[in-house]
């Protein structure tokens, strides 16, 4: 088995311990571009279609983002430790430009273990910076002991961190997160005041979290910001502060709690077109264009097997209307491959981008036609 495909099949037996419950069954995993399906006054073209690299590792690990100039960032795992960064621009044009860059130093297949412990997750993600100007990478992993099937003892974490500065593709500062004093679960986002945030949160009874901010580009830690979860009913909980200082020197006038849902990779909230609406998109986790103008869910669908695990039969992208409050087209997608999407707009056009194992993009134009 490929290095990359055992990480991946760690993390997607992670997700479906933490998903299988709140979906029913249903889990977002990993898989890959089929085709579009127009509907009638409406329509779902592929505009675009290109490789990145003529190499393609399938089910690879990898994050995927869009700069504010539309540059298109896909940062790709591999097994050396020295990881890829790939910048498409122009890519709606016949002649588009793709850059890579070797980013070192990211976990490579002799981190599989670490003090006794075996990774159980690893991740790939890259931010970019409001300006356009520098792209965040950052790979994430934990370690844990298992005997018998059952966890023992606590979970370690380590994020490794660079900064690649985009007009010049050289690596201006980098780190990694395994010295800071949080907690073994972890979440890394691009706040909206541009910090890199590192969320932590603990695995005991009482549910506590901690973070801290890196500047960027420097990566420079701030001081370090502590709650507890404050449960006020059943189901419903708010953060409260414990290092009081420290987080209103983060924080100002915000609240805590409204913090803390910032940033880059918090899912949409649904609007108002999906109140009493049981179009397929309004059933699934998704996204909205810039405009609001089109949403795009990614609709998963499996069974369990004959020894209890999970197996996806079908992944398809679904496309919304917020115009007409219905589906417009779905996009099929297999179940080998790892993809990921973004929704952009590029001279007042709606395009969905897709990119399948990291190096295969897409792109789709969302368009309503006229009655």
């Amino acid at each position: 088995m490929l290095w990359s495909e055992k990480l991946a099949d760690c993390i997607e037996a992670t997700l479906r311990r933490a998903i299988k419950k709140a979906y029913t069954r249903t889990i977002v995993l990993l898989g890959g571009l089929l085709i579009a399906a127009p509907l009638s006054h409406a329509q779902v073209t592929k505009v675009r279609e290109l490789d990145l690299d003529p190499h393609r590792d399938r089910r690879v690990l990898f994050g995927m983002a869009v700069t504010s100039r539309n540059e298109v960032l896909s940062f790709v795992a591999k097994d050396t430790g020295n990881w890829e960064l790939y910048l498409t621009s122009d890519w709606l044009n016949q002649n588009p430009i793709i850059e890579g860059v070797s980013v070192p130093g990211f976990f490579s297949k002799q981190d599989y273990r670490r003090d006794g412990k075996s990774m159980e997750t690893m991740n790939a993600q890259v931010f970019a910076t409001r300006d356009g100007q520098f792209a965040v990478c950052v790979g994430s992993a934990m370690w844990l002991k298992r005997v018998g099937g059952r966890a023992v003892g606590e979970a370690t974490a380590d994020e490794v961190i660079a900064v690649v500065d985009l007009s010049s593709s050289k690596v201006v500062a980098a780190t990694n997160t395994a010295d800071l004093d949080l907690f073994g679960a972890r979440g890394v986002t691009l706040d909206d005041d541009g910090f890199l945030r590192i969320e932590s949160l603990s695995t005991g009874k009482v549910r506590q979290g901690a973070f801290i901010r890196l500047s960027v580009p420097s990566l420079k830690p701030g001081p370090k910001c502590s709650y507890d979860w404050i449960v006020d009913s059943p189901g419903k909980e708010h953060p409260q502060a414990t290092t009081t200082k420290e987080c209103s020197e983060i924080i100002g006038s915000r609240s805590l709690a409204d913090y803390l849902n910032e940033g880059q990779r918090r899912p949409a909230a649904r609007p108002d077109v999906c109140e009493n609406n049981q179009s397929e998109f309004c059933r699934w986790p998704g996204e909205f264009t810039p405009d609001s103008q089109f949403g795009v869910a990614l609709r998963t669908e499996g069974h369990d097997n004959l020894w209890g695990s999970w197996v996806v039969t079908s992944n398809s992208y679904v496309i919304f209307s917020t115009s007409r409050r219905a589906d417009i087209g779905e996009i099929q997608e297999p179940t080998n491959d790892s993809f990921q999407r973004a929704v952009t707009t590029v001279g007042g056009h709606n395009y969905l981008l897709v990119l399948q194992s990291g190096t295969h993009l897409t792109a789709y134009e969302l368009q309503n036609q006229p009655n």
